[in-house]
């Protein structure tokens, strides 16, 4: 039997059916997919009969139906994983894609308070020093003359 493939879906029982209903479900199965009683073709008939007695001896078994179900637990929780994993990368990569912006750290804002404050800083000691000098505020650049 291979993973892909649902033991209990192939045999159309729930996962908490007793033996009876398995062995029930395995009859009727049985008696549509039989190569001699089918009008499938041979090939198909006796693949398909044949995974349904996979599926019926491993559930059938109570030591192999537990190691299954534990087997079919575990994927499913892999499978949870994968898609929650996905669906935040792909959440991720639409905010990045909208311009949604992270908020900014301590380190930054304290950066641009220390850039703000040095220019605004560099411009009052530029007119200061230009005051102190006592130059003419109407002064025409020689290029221009």
């Amino acid at each position: 039997m291979t993973a892909s493939s649902n033991c209990y879906e192939l045999l159309g029982v729930s996962t908490s059916a007793n033996n009876a209903e398995l062995r029930k479900a395995f009859r009727q199965l049985s008696k549509q997919l039989h190569p001699d009683t089918t009008s499938l073709p041979s090939d198909e008939a006796t693949s398909q009969f044949q995974k349904v007695c996979e599926a019926y001896d491993l559930l059938s078994d109570p030591v192999l139906r537990a190691n299954y179900d534990l087997f079919i637990e575990k994927n499913n929780l892999i499978n949870q994983k994968k898609e929650s994993y996905l669906n935040n990368v792909q959440s991720l990569q639409f905010s990045k894609s909208i311009g949604v912006r992270r908020q900014l750290s301590g380190g930054e804002l304290f950066s641009l308070l220390l850039l703000t404050t040095s220019i605004l800083l560099s411009l009052a000691l530029g007119v200061f020093i230009g005051f102190l000098r006592g130059g003419n505020l109407n002064f025409t650049p020689s290029w221009l003359m």
